[in-house]
């Protein structure tokens, strides 16, 4: 007996990998409208002297010359990908928007992971010698409390605030926090929309994400106010997807997907970045 068979006019695609740092993570006032690079400057601290009551010329001491350092926020992520379809395709398979749903797995599987990688890795990058907190993995989860809770210290007592603060935590480090969050009964935060959003220990929020992105440590905490997450200038699933219905010497469409952006930690603001790494 002979049986008959069509193709589904909706495309079987995977699920949509949710962003860990866009939710998170703003621009901080640092606008790149009509820019590459942005100068930002700061100064350092100047050093305390005993007041000399007994100085008519110089009860200060000596005076500290103010020279601003400089910052040079330039855009490095520049990111792209050339897809083509041959017209003979789009004519013959039955599938609903199939070059839109196409573009849309690439930016969901492919443009989201790598550039909170990237992100998460320039966060962690900027981390201060000093601020590297050691956990051995199999002291038990009573040794993660208090390892979680210095790192976290680390960034408050440099002037971090928890209301602002979170932490990026590998997967599996992030099944033990969950067991070690206790639930209020209150729905508050835990129902924020945001993806990956464990709860909150030791006052900060918890975040998790892929193991890859950590680069091997097992979290990274940081006041959000250090860092400038640009506001893409090309978004693959916006502004940086252009679909080319006549493309030479091809018969067929071709799509574009571009992802231009970038993150910076603030020079003065580096202290407040912390992380918690293999004893």
């Amino acid at each position: 007996m002979a049986y008959g068979t069509k193709t589904a006019n909706i495309m079987d695609v995977p699920m949509s990998v949710s962003s860990v740092v866009a939710p998170y993570l703003g621009d901080n006032g640092y606008k790149f409208v009509d820019m590459n690079s942005i100068r930002v400057l700061s100064v350092a601290n100047g050093t305390l002297s005993n007041y000399d009551e007994t100085s008519a010329t110089a009860p200060f001491g000596a005076p500290s010359l103010v020279v601003p350092d400089e910052q040079v926020l330039t855009l490095a992520y520049n990111k792209s990908m050339l897809l083509r379809i041959q017209q003979s395709q789009i004519q013959d398979i039955p599938v609903s928007q199939f070059a839109k749903t196409t573009a849309m797995q690439q930016a969901d599987e492919v443009f989201v992971p790598a550039h909170d990688a990237y992100s998460i890795g320039k966060v962690l990058a900027a981390r201060p010698v000093g601020n590297k907190v050691l956990f051995n993995a199999t002291a038990g989860n009573t040794d993660l409390k208090l390892q979680f809770r210095r790192m976290i210290n680390k960034v408050t007592t440099q002037g971090g605030a928890l209301g602002s603060t979170f932490a990026w935590v590998a997967a599996d480090i992030a099944a033990q926090i969950g067991a070690l969050i206790n639930w209020t009964g209150s729905d508050a935060g835990y129902a924020d929309g945001k993806k990956g959003y464990l709860g909150t220990l030791a006052g900060a929020r918890v975040v998790e994400v892929p193991d890859a992105y950590l680069g091997g440590a097992y979290a990274v905490a940081v006041d959000k106010r250090a860092v400038v997450n640009v506001t893409p200038k090309m978004d693959p699933k916006a502004g940086g997807m252009k679909v080319l219905e006549d493309v030479p010497l091809f018969s067929g469409i071709e799509i574009q997907l571009r992802d231009r952006s970038d993150t910076f930690v603030l020079n003065k603001k580096a202290r407040n970045v912390a992380s918690l790494e293999a004893a």
